[in-house]
């Protein structure tokens, strides 16, 4: 017999969908030309980002960079027979570190980068122009790297929901089916990552605020 098992703690499922929207925004200020609310919304991910990888080393079991990192084996022979597994699988973890990895990278570009008229990021003034202008390049290509990974990743999602477990709406109640007799360490409430997003918010506006603040009043 199975049952719904608490699996994903809240502090996971906040990072999911904030991500989710949070790279939207960036994607259309971006695009749009909206430096300033993209810088904003820049900082905002990269507290959630650097909080979710703090709590990759503390957090719930099934959050826990440990507990899904696998070796290159297990993910290919997970692919030729899957399985449900209670949390993520050997071949979603190498999504999910390059999806923190491309993130990271287009943050920490977006700091170097320069349109060459009216943003610099806070970092250009402080790197050669050589590294200014591959930060710059990189930051243009990675969101399409970016993008084309975030796209497989939820078709392999969709896939996997039909197939096995609906990771889908797993993510949302953090729930999976598993046998009655199957024991699922409990999630942390993760109040811990919510103290950590602001503490680095904080740190964030420390460092910029002041200036987004005059520019976005403007």
């Amino acid at each position: 017999m199975k049952v719904m098992k608490k699996v994903w703690d809240p502090a996971v499922r906040f990072f999911h969908w904030s991500q989710v929207a949070l790279l939207a925004g960036l994607w259309y200020t971006g695009t749009e030309g909206l430096m300033e609310w993209h810088q904003l919304l820049a900082y905002t991910l990269a507290a959630v980002l650097l909080a979710r990888i703090c709590w990759g080393f503390y957090g719930s079991q099934s959050a826990r960079f440990s507990q899904f990192a696998a070796n290159p084996l297990k993910a290919i022979r997970y692919l030729r027979q899957p399985e449900p597994v209670m949390g993520h699988n050997p071949a979603s973890s190498y999504m999910i570190f390059a999806l923190l990895l491309l993130v990271l990278l287009q943050f920490v570009s977006g700091l170097m980068t320069t349109d060459h008229i009216f943003t610099d990021g806070p970092l250009v003034r402080y790197v050669s122009s050589d590294m200014v202008s591959l930060a710059t390049r990189w930051h243009k290509l990675g969101i399409d790297i970016l993008l084309i990974a975030v796209l497989v990743h939820i078709v392999a999602a969709i896939w996997h929901s039909w197939r096995h477990h609906n990771v889908i709406m797993g993510m949302l109640h953090g729930k999976l089916s598993a046998p009655d007799e199957l024991k699922v360490p409990a999630p942390k409430t993760g109040w811990s990552f919510f103290g950590l997003v602001l503490l680095f918010c904080l740190a964030f506006y420390w460092w910029q605020g002041a200036d987004l603040i005059r520019i976005l009043s403007y």
